[in-house]
């Protein structure tokens, strides 16, 4: 060393749930890692933050995530009983709905919502009966429009899964591929979507008590060694195998890098000496998302909270919304607290460039709703990875071409999900004691 720097066994650059994730489980394999976040905040987009009430009462929101999607016995089950993270109990939801052909049907997640879905007739509904007896595909580089498609029918995916995708993964399901839902493989090779959710276990949506910013908290302070402010701005590979990383501070020397980073800035780094990994990495395109939040006056009827998906492009770049319910400790007392998302990959009218255009499109699909007594924009630019068909072979080549020493993680890697990156994360863990780091 040459006196102005520091040593470490591996870093990790990045300090969002990824790179948390990583120093976690580097932990638990008895590495002792270094987590940099350039932000004053650690968490990325799973951050519950703090929104006082109208008259200063205590509230919060939350930047992501409203809530964490856990299926028993998976990665993020096991990771949130590992941790101790304490979970509200599950109650009954308020009211789901479709925003479709100009008005208000019942959420297709529900029976009900099947049986009346606009657009779908007795075949197509007879059709969805069949998903059980459909085998499985091996077709490369499927949509989810194609998988959907093949799996409950093209009346399905036509009339119905645009809604549902896009208030997920804020894009038409036609330019995503397999990647961007992971969890669709293991369920058709275990007997398809009904057969192997029974088989797999159910995922339902849980909230953290202190909201979902609790997992990046707890995460961080059984880490230790976590560093806000400090970014890396450039890797060096030094002879003996090492890596020296340069930032707004001291230099580090480290055995091992971990890259949590948004591909973008991951192609930053690996630009000057691996330009072809670099070029791949810098190519998955990204995703703008808007997101307002909104306290009303309560709405009877609504007290178990409500959400909204809204078939594209009805909406004019309005994707959806959810609420929390009335006695959700995150909320104000008295107020309803709704999340309405808008743009992603879709066009949004210029009307809804602001908050009175949005609340105008808001009416017209919840028109019991009064006007607003607070309101906040929370811009997420680059929020989701858009993983197209192919992104697959993108992501092989990547891993073939990142140099020894240096391991790349994300939402680009493993699906843009907490529960994608709790198992992405856990099974390259599970394989460092055979590979090691370098």
């Amino acid at each position: 060393m040459d006196g102005n720097g520091e040593r470490a066994q591996v870093v990790v650059l990045g300090g969002g749930i990824t790179g948390l994730l990583a120093g976690w489980h580097l932990r638990q394999q008895g590495y002792n890692p270094t987590v940099w976040e350039a932000s004053a905040a650690l968490g990325g987009w799973a951050q519950t933050l703090p929104w006082p009430g109208p008259a200063g009462e205590p509230g919060w929101l939350e930047r992501g995530p409203q809530g964490l999607l856990v299926g028993r016995g998976g990665a993020l089950d096991r990771l949130l009983r590992a941790l101790a993270i304490e979970l509200r109990p599950s109650r009954p939801r308020g009211p789901r709905w479709l925003g479709k052909a100009g008005r208000r049907h019942p959420g297709p997640a529900s029976l009900a919502g099947v049986l009346r879905a606009p657009g779908l007739g007795l075949g197509g509904k007879l059709r969805m009966l069949a998903e059980p007896f459909i085998p499985a595909g091996s077709r490369p580089e499927e949509t989810l429009h194609a998988f959907f498609a093949r799996r409950l029918g093209e009346g399905f995916a036509r009339e119905l899964l645009p809604a549902l995708v896009a208030g997920v993964l804020a894009a038409p399901p036609e330019r995503l591929g397999l990647e961007a839902a992971p969890r669709l493989k293991r369920l058709e090779a275990h007997g398809g979507l009904v057969l192997g959710g029974l088989r797999t276990g159910l995922e339902r949506t849980r909230q953290p008590v202190g909201g979902t910013g609790a997992l990046a908290q707890a995460l961080a302070e059984r880490l230790g060694g976590v560093s806000t402010g400090r970014a890396a701005m450039a890797l060096e590979p030094l002879p003996d195998g090492q890596w020296r990383i340069h930032g707004n501070g001291p230099h580090v020397e480290a055995g091992a890098v971990v890259l949590a980073l948004p591909a973008p800035a991951a192609a930053g780094l690996l630009r000057p000496f691996a330009p072809g990994v670099a070029a791949e990495l810098a190519a998955i395109p990204h995703l703008d998302l808007r997101v307002w939040h909104s306290r009303h006056p309560l709405v009877r009827g609504w007290e178990r909270g409500l959400g909204l998906l809204v078939h594209p492009p009805e909406g004019r770049g309005l994707l959806g919304a959810v609420s929390f319910a009335a006695d959700d400790p995150r909320g104000v007392p008295g107020l309803l607290q709704l999340c309405a998302y808008v743009g992603g990959a879709y066009p949004v009218d210029p009307a809804l460039a602001a908050w009175p255009g949005v609340f105008r499109e808001l009416r017209r699909w919840l028109p019991e709703l009064d006007e607003a007594v607070q309101v906040r924009e929370e811009a997420c630019p680059g929020a989701f990875p858009l993983l197209e068909p192919g992104h697959g072979a993108r992501v092989a080549r990547v891993l073939q071409g990142v140099p020894p020493g240096l391991h790349w993680l994300g939402a680009a890697r493993f699906g843009p999900g907490i529960p994608h990156l709790a198992e992405g994360v856990e099974v390259w863990a599970s394989a460092l004691p055979r590979v090691g780091l370098t």
